[in-house]
């Protein structure tokens, strides 16, 4: 065998009725780079929970970040953080000896760990919507942003978004799922095409293109509005009114580009892992008879903790880019800061 279709006896074919299911990812053996991708997710998902945890309990204990964008900042960290702590039995179900033979024989076991784990991701997508909607409506509807954008609004917001997750997740569970005995803990192996591409893949990459357009238009608008504040100080300098609404322009300005950063990093974190698992469940005919590159199967595995990295990210991007939040870190963590 040459070099171009390494290890092919890790993927099988099983046909069943008129449908063909694709048991990709099967390994009959333990792979090498499993225990580096452990390790990695192990060590990510640790340190993504933590500074979520800090995010979430800085929220909730000063009431000076109580603000409808800051509600839905909690709602990301909280998907996040949720994440991490999902991520671990994933990854103990996947990546350990142990954990393949439990999950490969314990139907609800696997299944609860690859629903949770989905789930908590895709709250992130849709909290990243959210949260480019907001900044949307702030730049573009900015005399009806206070109005639009309240704090009942932005809690209802992330009522719906977690009714919606738990909802379309749950049925696996229940009804949809392709789950057998023998066959490792994977998404290719517990999801019918269908279910997997139709409620998760699609609906993700239009959220995520939705972003993308949003997030355009407001990095637009958003420099044509600094200019104009620019220009606006140096004219109306005097006018006390016209410089309150400068800052208050100015503070918008400022949380836009922390979430334009935050929504940049989530796109970079997430794209490599949504276009191969959308490649896996449409293999190529040539791949599905001698089998998968090695190194497509390594992106593949590591491109899971490339997204659970993404929850490391946006924590440090808060206390970078908010004052308030960075305050609010400092205080939780007990540090002192010195007087400028």
């Amino acid at each position: 065998m040459d070099n171009s279709t390494a290890e092919p006896q890790s993927f099988t074919i099983h046909t069943a009725s008129d449908d063909t299911a694709i048991e990709a990812l099967k390994p009959l053996v333990f792979h090498s780079w499993y225990t580096g991708v452990l390790v990695s997710g192990l060590v990510i998902l640790a340190a993504g929970a933590l500074g979520n945890l800090i995010t979430t309990l800085a929220y909730f204990k000063y009431e000076q970040l109580h603000s409808p964008t800051n509600i839905l900042i909690c709602s990301q960290s909280l998907g996040d953080l949720f994440t991490c702590v999902t991520g671990l039995l994933y990854a103990i179900l996947s990546y350990t000896k142990v954990g393949q033979a439990m999950g490969s024989s314990h139907k609800y076991l696997c299944l609860v760990s690859i629903v949770i784990t989905l789930m908590s991701l895709q709250s992130s997508i849709i909290n990243i919507l959210a949260l480019s909607t907001e900044r949307f409506i702030a730049v573009y509807f900015s005399y009806r942003y206070y109005n639009w954008v309240t704090e009942t609004n932005a809690k209802r917001a992330v009522v719906v978004i977690w009714t919606v997750v738990i909802c379309i997740n749950g049925i696996s569970i229940f009804a949809w799922n392709t789950w057998t005995p023998g066959l490792p803990c994977q998404t290719v192996n517990v999801y019918p095409q269908i279910f997997f591409q139709g409620y998760f893949i699609i609906p993700s990459l239009i959220c995520m293109l939705i972003c993308a357009i949003e997030n355009s238009f407001i990095a637009l608008m958003a420099v044509r509005k600094q200019r104009s504040i620019a220009a606006a100080v140096v004219v109306q300098n005097g006018d006390q009114q016209i410089e309150d609404a400068n800052i208050r322009s100015g503070n918008q300005f400022k949380v836009t580009k922390m979430l334009l950063l935050v929504s940049g990093c989530f796109y970079a974190a997430w794209l490599p892992w949504i276009a191969l698992n959308s490649l896996f469940f449409s293999l190529p005919s040539s791949w599905k008879k001698h089998g998968v590159h090695r190194g497509v199967l390594v992106a593949f595995e590591y491109s899971k903790p490339l997204v659970a990295a993404n929850t490391i990210v946006n924590p440090f991007i808060y206390g970078w880019k908010n004052l308030l939040f960075r305050d609010a870190y400092y205080k939780l963590l007990g540090i002192k800061r010195n007087p400028i």
